[in-house]
């Protein structure tokens, strides 16, 4: 590694591994975490034999058993253990942000922006969520793809897919990009999901229902999107807060799929037929600003999914949803998930200003990404203007 690489990821390192080490505690997804971790080593090597526990593809499982494991025998804790991972992952993300400038296919300011980025620090850092394993293997697929390596981008968005689900919503872009033939996309679209089946079948042989139900049944959290925000005015203006289950918001939450499965729809249409002309990131940039636009029910983590991509084309949208997310997860954090940033609950004034907070950002990084996507779609528009003529 040479020393211009190397600044940034130790920078990075220093940013998430304090919080690591400060915030060494058993709470929120790391609570959860650590009870499948123990399902893992004392009841049945299946994840999701677990309650409303697993909702992931298998392989994050082994890193939850493995923390679990390494804190048994007295090295580290089980909090520090199980983040070290994704800690891991943000400083790959560095590299691979580092490589990116080198090739020309980001500026050379994007792996400083990712490394002292505060949803990724809050994120990974704090929170302790796993989402950047996910999204380091979504722009490695997106830079394998800009080679020119189409089996290998597959590849890698299938350890994306099989980290977690919601990289499977870029199949469709990155399976035709470059004007790929049907049958390029198919081979494309099958090196992507087709481990991820085989890493499913024994699961489904063994335990289907069990399966169906960890995997399908979950529907988000309302504590960020649109329907965040109408949980947290309501409680605003009423003093009373609702439940975040998706089961709580049921027309919500039929709502949100349905409008974001629409838009979804609309944009795979429009890149096909040349009505938008994305590279593959910006695909993926866009489709990740849209889920965060028209998905109501999202868990706080979903606010890093547009991070990685988005420091490619470092501007004003990026600094702007920085700004909002980073006010809407601080104050989610002291308000809703006691724990994170604080060994102790707030109360009284300071608890009201902290969900004060949850909302005015929320509200924020809901207004930040529509106009964000409305961006993105003049761009799309302008450079299939320009490849027609």
């Amino acid at each position: 590694m040479t020393r211009a690489a190397a600044a940034p990821v130790l920078l990075a390192l220093a940013l998430r591994l304090v919080p690591i080490l400060v915030a060494d505690r058993v709470v929120v997804d790391i609570e959860r975490y650590q009870r499948v971790g123990r399902h893992l080593l004392d009841v049945s090597p299946n994840p999701y034999e677990t309650k409303r526990l697993y909702p992931y593809p298998p392989l994050w499982a082994p890193f939850e058993a493995g923390a679990e494991w390494l804190s048994r025998h007295g090295l580290g804790s089980f909090a520090i253990d199980v983040k070290l991972p994704v800690l891991f992952a943000d400083l790959l993300i560095v590299l691979a942000l580092v490589a990116a400038g080198r090739a020309g296919r980001a500026p050379p300011a994007a792996a400083w922006i990712y490394a002292v980025h505060p949803v990724s620090i809050l994120v990974t850092g704090f929170h302790g969520q796993f989402d950047s394993i996910a999204l380091l293997f979504v722009l490695l697929a997106t830079g394998a793809l800009a080679r020119g390596r189409r089996d290998g981008s597959a590849l890698f968005l299938a350890a994306a897919i099989g980290t977690k689900s919601f990289p499977v919503l870029l199949v469709p872009f990155l399976a035709f990009a470059g004007a790929a033939s049907w049958g390029k996309a198919m081979r494309y679209a099958f090196l992507a999901t087709a481990p991820v089946a085989l890493l499913l079948l024994p699961f489904a042989i063994a335990d289907l229902p069990a399966l169906r139900r960890e995997l399908l049944a979950y529907s988000g959290i309302a504590d960020f999107g649109w329907t965040g925000f109408l949980r947290g005015v309501t409680w605003l203006a009423t003093g009373d807060l609702a439940r975040s289950e998706a089961r709580f918001w049921p027309v919500a939450s039929a709502a949100s799929k349905v409008l974001f499965l629409a838009a979804w729809s609309a944009l795979v249409l429009a890149t096909r037929r040349g009505w938008l002309a994305f590279t593959p990131a910006q695909a993926g940039l866009a489709t990740f600003v849209a889920f965060n636009v028209f998905y109501g029910a999202l868990s706080a983590q979903y606010l890093l999914w547009v991070v990685p991509l988005a420091v490619l084309w470092p501007g004003r949208a990026l600094v702007s949803h920085a700004a909002a997310a980073t006010a809407g997860l601080v104050g989610f954090y002291l308000f809703l998930a006691p724990g994170v940033l604080r060994p102790e609950p707030l109360a009284g004034a300071s608890a009201l200003w902290a969900g004060r907070l949850w909302v005015v950002g929320t509200g924020a990084t809901l207004v930040v990404s529509v106009a964000w996507l409305a961006g993105l779609l003049r761009e799309g528009r302008a450079a299939a203007g320009e490849a027609t003529t």
